[in-house]
């Protein structure tokens, strides 16, 4: 995702993304991108829990806001253990 989010830049078209892997997005240098902590599966919050994918979700396109490319920000979002 992270290269398509550069391929979308470049031909104009503003892209963001949020992910739990940092290291794929830094390195890829992804244009807009939010982290999250949170597990595998769960990037934008825990199921159910619709006021946390809610936060994230905005964050994320917050950066929409912004001329890319923009700093990563890393969200401190968390999931309570079942």
């Amino acid at each position: 995702m992270s290269l398509l989010n550069r391929a979308f830049e470049i031909e104009g078209i503003p892209s963001v993304m949020t992910t739990w892997r940092d290291g794929v997005a830094r390195l890829a240098k992804a244009p807009r991108v939010t982290f999250t902590t949170l597990p595998r599966g769960a990037t934008i919050g825990a199921p159910h829990d619709t006021a946390q994918q809610r936060r994230v979700l905005e964050a994320t396109f917050e950066l929409f806001k912004q001329e890319a490319p923009v700093k990563p920000v890393v969200l401190d979002e968390t999931m309570e253990e079942a």
